[in-house]
């Protein structure tokens, strides 16, 4: 297996960063795509291959070619919450999330 990484550029529903895709053989089998401050914008992996460590191949990658940030937990999913504890890792700050990906904070209870 093999990491590819693709700039993204910004667009209609895609915000400016890199995709980084796990591909085995021919196959994407996961992917991790990430703002151009390394905010983590979403990860998946195929559900045939996840607990492979195929995520976390992906965020230590990413990691050392960019510095990744997770969001704060008013912008995860259950999933999201695991895959933050897991990998460990720095938060983004609530402002500069919000910022990015256009969220009004003022409907979250944060600290």
């Amino acid at each position: 297996m093999h990491i590819i990484a693709t700039e993204q550029v910004e667009g209609f529903q895609t915000l400016p960063g890199t995709r980084y895709a796990m591909i085995d053989g021919d196959t994407e089998v996961g992917y991790l795509a990430a703002h151009t401050t390394g905010l983590i914008l979403n990860v998946e992996v195929d559900e045939d291959r996840q607990g492979e460590g195929i995520a976390r191949a992906l965020y230590e990658y990413a990691d050392a070619a960019q510095g990744l940030y997770h969001v704060p937990a008013w912008g995860r999913t259950h999933e999201g919450d695991c895959f933050a504890e897991a990998m460990g890792g720095e938060t983004m700050d609530d402002a500069q999330a919000a910022a990015i990906v256009g969220m009004d904070l003022s409907i979250y209870e944060t600290d």
